[in-house]
């Protein structure tokens, strides 16, 4: 087989390295790198400001990069480098968006909105092609109506229908769901992946709404001021953090004192003990029991679903907040030495603010952080620079 197919083969459909933009003397994203394959989708997560816009729109080619690289199934789009410097326009990246406020003509049908981007096409090819994106976003009794007529969610169909239908090569959603109430994003953040995962359409999504993140995304990176911290799957940024910030970003939980003490954890909740597995610089794995030296004050991560709820456990603490969530209630407890944790109870299990409640630390999933390094540590994958 030829070299050049097999390194195609095993490349990444999308890659960017580097990529810096800027204006001025601001830098907005500062060194992103990434990787998507095909049918994949990412997600750019953060709050207002962190870059996560820019760094879409500089994929697209609306923003110049200063430096970086950007290549799409196997076609270089963008080189800035001390060797080359060229960009391709961003009408011939074969790229699709969806806007956050869905830009559709408001004086043409549903039809002709899904149909305006195949202006190129056979008009018997067109027509079948408007007739099968109406049918997967399940808008074909509403061909005929104006975008005025429909709800936001149906409008929001219609705007990714428009992208889809020229079949683009990649994806990319800036804020899609920010002009709809809470109840509906969600939902129609699965229906939306359900339809590109149909397609298998690669994709990019930008939202500071961690819940569209993980019902979309296969692969979610936490921005914050320009950086990309983590690029990696929900599971991973949940349960393995590689920052503090990623910690208390996504989910919810507590940071707990810890201290290393002759091959486990001291905690309020109880001694840890679990070893680690350690990755050498050659890439072999050994186990030990620890990696920081004795006595090294630490901070552990505690999620929610790690304290349970027990009743007849004779650890307990002192319920000091409450919030009802329909099916559960997050509880704020107060340990013995005044430290905060969270629990998240069946909301049978009604305990007023003030009583104590019995709980039993479940730490399956703990992630400790040195005080003076932010680097992260979990006790099933530590991995040393």
């Amino acid at each position: 087989m030829d070299t050049a197919k097999i390194e195609a083969a095993d490349s990444p459909y999308l890659e960017v390295q580097d990529l810096v933009v800027g204006y001025e003397n601001v830098t907005v994203v500062n060194g992103l790198s990434l990787t998507l394959q095909q049918g994949e989708i990412g997600c750019f997560l953060g709050y207002s400001g962190c870059g996560k816009t820019t760094a879409l729109r500089a994929i697209a080619g609306l923003e110049q990069s200063r430096q970086g690289k950007v290549s799409l199934n196997n076609q270089r789009l963008t080189d800035q480098s001390k060797r080359s410097s060229f960009a391709v326009a961003p009408a011939n990246r074969g790229m699709g968006m969806v806007f956050q406020d869905y830009a559709l003509f408001g004086h043409l049908s549903v039809a002709k909105n899904i149909g305006f981007g195949l202006s190129k096409w056979s008009a018997n090819d067109k027509k079948a092609r408007i007739l099968e994106m109406l049918e997967l976003v399940e808008l074909t009794e509403h061909a005929d109506k104006r975008p005025a007529e429909l709800s936001g969610g149906q409008q929001q169909r219609v705007a990714l229908a428009r992208a889809l239908a020229p079949k683009p090569k990649l994806l990319l959603l800036d804020e899609p769901f920010s002009n709809l109430d809470v109840v509906l994003r969600e939902s129609l953040a699965m229906s939306v992946r359900d339809i590109l995962k149909r397609t298998n359409t690669t994709a990019i999504l930008v939202t500071h709404d961690q819940n569209e993140a993980f019902a979309l995304a296969d692969k979610v990176g936490v921005m914050n001021e320009g950086k990309l911290v983590q690029w990696a799957t929900p599971s991973e940024l949940y349960h393995e953090p590689v920052s503090p910030f990623v910690a208390e970003f996504v989910g919810e939980g507590a940071m707990i004192d810890g201290i290393i003490k002759e091959g486990h954890v001291e905690t309020v909740l109880g001694d840890i003990y679990r070893p680690m597995e350690v990755y050498n610089a050659s890439g072999q794995s050994q186990y030990c029991e620890y990696d920081y030296p004795n006595g090294t004050p630490i901070k552990v991560l505690v999620r929610p679903d790690d304290i349970i709820h027990d009743d007849d456990s004779e650890q307990t603490a002192l319920v000091v907040g409450r919030v009802f969530r329909g099916a559960n209630y997050l509880y704020r407890l107060q340990l013995d030495d005044g430290q905060i944790v969270l629990s998240l109870v069946a909301s049978h299990h009604n305990h007023a603010v003030g009583t104590r409640i019995g709980i039993l630390p479940m730490l399956e999933h703990i992630v400790v952080f040195n005080e003076k390094n932010i680097n992260a540590t979990t006790w099933s994958d530590y991995s040393l620079s």
